[in-house]
């Protein structure tokens, strides 16, 4: 009974490590790759067999990474077209993974004295290691080693180390049952190392997300921007393609009025059709078209919503090269503020905005009313609302790869952004 389990033990530790093993390198279980893996099992077993007969059992332990462990890594680099390190970090992490088995079959050994047991447990839990593994983990920690090279050895450094340090303490050497305390303390040390280095390799991947999550904003709300643009011109045109529509009928009545000696009214028809046409021309504030399609169109939904806009534009030189990033800040800024008024009455619905340059710089200050006042948080206005505050996360990014400052401050009873650029 006792050889029956210990031999059933061993191949089911060797079928647990490959399947375990390909499993954390996503190997899709096809016909072809059953085979390869099937033909690696069986591998690996006559070379055990062989080994133990040979050499005894002892020697099994000691060769058996060359013959278990490098033909399983071997098969999914050379074999299943996974990397080098994907290979060797999932290899060595199946091995981790069997300590549980071992574990609790000594706890067996401990209780019961008696080997059978032992081994019996180690069946057992290797049974239910390998379905929870296979049913809840595989699939993530497949996707991670799946990674660039680099990623695969930082999130695989703890199993890799500690393959390492189990055949050097206590396949090769006795040094782990021995009273030895720097080899006592070497993995509560390493394991110290590895910790701090993952959190900062994983910062910087971290960093990385968001920088890419802020360029997804820029980039939607710049499209955004560029839609509100075409619009305004279209508007505009459509505008135009109207009075000119209506030119003849304006002369005709104009030539009536002056055969009928009408100055009055005359002035009056010359004066309305000169604000139609002012009204229907994108109004100019710099020589920037970007900037005057922004503020055009934040004027016409200021006139829609009843709210006071004073802009004060005295654009000297060039804005700064990148347009779209600055006309980004702008649009943020302005639409902020244009939400800002919602539940003012109209005499409070006020926005003001200067815009011009000093000394090289461009200076940008919107100042508005408000009906809630701002949360801040570490100087910047933060908000718990669904699909609200990435306006000011949008001009903190801009500003930062344009190499400014900008600040958000409450002064009276008016909201304040400033940005230098």
């Amino acid at each position: 009974m006792e050889q029956v389990l210990y031999f059933a033990h061993y191949g089911l530790l060797l079928i647990f490590g490959i399947a375990v093993s390909a499993a954390f390198c996503a190997v899709t279980l096809n016909k072809i790759n059953l085979i390869r893996l099937a033909c690696t099992t069986v591998l690996s077993g006559l070379l055990q067999i062989a080994v133990y007969y040979g050499l005894g059992e002892t020697a099994v332990w000691r060769i058996y990474p060359l013959i278990t462990h490098l033909p399983i890594v071997l098969t999914l680099w050379l074999w299943m077209g996974r990397h080098l390190p994907s290979a060797v970090v999932a290899t060595t992490s199946a091995y981790l993974c069997c300590q549980p088995a071992k574990w609790f079959g000594l706890a067996a050994f401990e209780l019961t004295g008696s080997t059978p047991a032992e081994l019996l447990v180690r069946v057992v839990v290797l049974l239910m290691t390998a379905l929870i593994i296979l049913l809840h983990f595989s699939t993530q920690i497949a996707r991670i080693y799946g990674q660039k090279r680099k990623s695969s050895w930082v999130f695989g450094i703890i199993p890799v180390v500690y393959y390492l340090f189990d055949y050097a303490v206590s396949i090769y050497t006795s040094l782990w049952s021995g009273s030895n305390r720097l080899v006592a303390e070497f993995l509560p040390f390493f394991l110290c190392i590895g910790h701090l280095f993952f959190c900062a390799v994983y910062y910087r991947e971290f960093e990385l997300k968001n920088e890419a999550e802020r360029k997804e904003n820029i980039l939607r709300i710049t499209a955004e921007q560029q839609a509100k643009e075409v619009e305004t011109i279209r508007r505009s045109e459509a505008e135009i393609r109207l009075v000119r529509h209506d030119m003849r009928l304006f002369l005709n009545a104009l030539s009536a009025c002056i055969e009928h000696a009408d100055k009055e009214t005359a002035q009056k028809m010359i004066s309305s059709f000169c604000d139609r046409v002012e009204a229907a021309a994108v109004k100019r504030y710099c020589t920037n078209d970007t900037l005057n399609y922004v503020l055009s169109d934040y004027e016409a939904q200021c006139r829609e919503k009843s709210v006071c806009f004073q802009p004060v534009v005295e654009l000297v030189e060039p804005v700064p090269a990148d347009e779209i990033l600055f006309s980004s800040i702008l649009a943020n800024a302005l639409d902020n503020a244009l939400n800002a008024q919602e539940g003012l009455v109209q005499e409070q619905r006020i926005i003001r905005l200067t815009l011009r340059n000093n000394h090289g710089k461009t200076l940008l200050c919107v100042k508005n009313t408000y009906h809630t006042q701002p949360v801040f948080k570490e100087g910047v206005p933060i908000t718990y609302q669904k699909d609200h505050g990435y306006g000011t996360r949008s001009i903190q990014y801009a500003v930062e790869k344009m190499s400014g400052n900008c600040q958000f401050v409450l002064e009276d009873e008016w909201f304040v952004v400033r940005v230098v650029v």
